[in-house]
């Protein structure tokens, strides 16, 4: 399937406007029947297609579409597609029988820093099998920013060179199993408490700055050998003050392809994400972003407009007013042709499509691997009441509504994160081994002699990240502080998330973070509970650690 430079050439110069056009477009569709996208793949031989869990929930259904996809391409074509998935962590595709891991923030919590190239290699081997080619990770985002709603455990962190550290060796675990990995969000999106699928944030720093912190894992990894780099719709008032990175030729060719030396391709996120389409005609930003040096437009916010029924006219129309721009010369001839020497050069030379369905023994292993390194990184932070009495009457309470677990997976869940709690995971979990008495944040009040008479109150926090959405944790961290005023001695804090909240609970406090909440994440750190262990005092911290000094009577 190799083709020359020449070979490459002559298919773009055999290609319509609309087939040039399409090859600039990745693309959600709704449901697991890809007949629906046939026509755009081929009316436009568009370059690919965006993957939720929407589009197929095991690995069966997964080498279904793909098998399908890909045959509606090459036999109108000649031309592979790129499959993308969101496979990076706090987000996943194909659950529960996929192994995503624990996380970014939790690998690199663990002191064997190789952790990271082991998890991504099975990431990569698992969805390459069903021949999702592309992972769109890992994150190298900086995580400086607390109150991060969006990004959080999706980074490795918030120091820039572990974080750096972390993504070169992600980049080289997935691309020694052959797939395409994608470097997210550029120039950096860890240093604003805004969401870009809600608005255009804003991250006030010079270029010197940015250079010695956000860009640094993003250099890292382009030396590592990521293919792709996503854009982000965030404004950099003092690089440019009219334009978010997306838009922005300044960012994207003056620092990713000439500061940062990046050859590959450029992908957008999403164009339809609150960020452009509360800012910006949706279809013309499209334009804009290819006239500022993006190679592949994403329409992966799409899916959200699925249930309205008005998402492929959205498609059509930034095809369509592409198309014109091509054949009108808006889109020189050259930039086109750069931009489609570039996409073709990688699906025919760098990409793989599939490799063969990986044997059931193997996802065992994995499954092994996955909750081994989830136990590595839970870390104990802060110790008073520990380890857990091995008699005496155990409470654990759920410190999260029960109200707030409807927004988990919904229709604005990009992965979307798994159905089931991690709360309940971790129940699960201790029950195997332990009688415990589950109270849940509606019942605290009515159980308030069952608390009394405990042994050992275990309060268990999470979060989400939840694109244009929040996780309820304020609720969470109120009743926590409320039981630290009443119980503080006998308290076991599980954060199955970032440690962050740590600064709103007295230092007296026990606390067991896991930096995650993944299903392998709350299984293991039940374990880790169990035994009672202090090895997770060894671990590295992804993040700074904010004790708040405040002493409770």
């Amino acid at each position: 399937m190799k083709k020359t430079k020449a070979e490459i050439e002559q298919i773009i110069q055999s290609m319509s406007p609309a087939q040039k056009a399409g090859q600039l477009f990745l693309l959600a569709y709704p449901g697991k029947d890809p007949e629906v996208i046939r026509p755009l793949v081929e009316q436009y031989g568009i370059c690919g297609c965006y993957i939720s869990q929407d589009n197929a929930q095991t690995f069966d259904e997964a080498e279904t579409i793909t098998t399908k996809l890909q045959t509606m391409s090459m036999e109108k074509h000649g031309i592979p597609l790129l499959l993308g998935v969101d496979q990076e962590g706090a987000w996943g595709v194909l659950l529960p029988e996929s192994h995503p891991g624990p996380g970014n923030m939790a690998l690199n919590a663990i002191e064997d820093i190789e952790a990271v190239a082991s998890m991504y290699g099975i990431i990569a081997t698992e969805m390459l099998s069903v021949g999702y080619n592309t992972v769109l990770g890992p994150c190298a985002d900086v995580n400086s920013d607390p109150s991060s709603p969006i990004i959080g455990t999706r980074s490795f962190g918030e120091y820039p060179g572990q974080v750096a550290e972390s993504v070169s060796l992600a980049v080289m675990g997935a691309k020694k199993q052959g797939i395409l990995t994608c470097l997210k969000h550029f120039p950096g999106h860890g240093a604003t408490s805004g969401d870009t699928h809600r608005e255009i944030p804003y991250i006030d720093k010079p270029y010197d700055a940015l250079l010695s912190s956000d860009l640094v894992p993003f250099k890292a990894g382009i030396e590592a050998g990521a293919e792709i780099v996503m854009t982000s719709h965030i404004r950099y008032p003092q690089i440019d003050k009219d334009n978010p990175a997306t838009l922005s030729e300044k960012i994207l060719q003056d620092i990713l392809r000439k500061d940062l030396g990046f050859s590959g391709l450029i992908l957008s996120d999403s164009m339809n994400m609150g960020a452009i389409r509360k800012t910006y005609d949706p279809a013309q930003s499209t334009l804009l972003a290819l006239q500022a040096g993006v190679d592949i437009v994403m329409l992966s916010e799409e899916h959200y407009d699925f249930k309205t029924g008005d998402y492929l006219s959205k498609q059509l129309r930034s095809l369509h007013l592409v198309e014109e721009a091509i054949e009108t010369g808006i889109l020189n001839d050259s930039l086109v042709t750069d931009k489609l020497m570039r996409i073709l050069d990688y699906k025919f030379n760098k990409m793989q499509v599939r490799t063969p369905r990986i044997p059931r023994q193997r996802f065992q292993e994995h499954a092994q691997i996955e909750l081994g390194l989830a136990k590595q990184a839970v870390s104990l932070l802060q110790t008073g009441f520990w380890p857990i009495p091995p008699e005496g009457e155990i409470v654990c309470i759920n410190a999260t509504p029960v109200s707030s677990y409807r927004n988990m997976v919904n229709s604005r869940g990009i992965g979307p994160n798994q159905e089931i709690p991690a709360f309940n995971s971790f129940v699960h979990e201790l029950e195997a081994y332990r009688r415990i008495q589950i109270v849940s944040y509606e019942q605290v009040q009515e159980k308030e002699a069952s608390l009394k008479a405990a042994t050992a109150l275990i309060v268990v926090t999470e979060d989400y990240p939840l694109p244009g959405e929040d996780f309820m944790k304020q609720e969470q961290q109120q009743l926590v502080q409320d039981l630290c005023a009443r119980y503080l001695g006998k308290i076991v804090i599980v954060g199955l998330r970032s440690p962050y909240e740590l600064a709103l609970y007295p230092k007296q406090v026990t606390y067991l973070c896991a930096y995650s909440s993944r299903t392998c994440s709350a299984k293991a750190t039940a374990q880790v509970l169990l035994e009672g262990s202090l090895q997770a005092q060894q671990n590295r911290t992804p993040v700074t650690i904010r004790i708040d000094e405040s002493e409770f009577a």
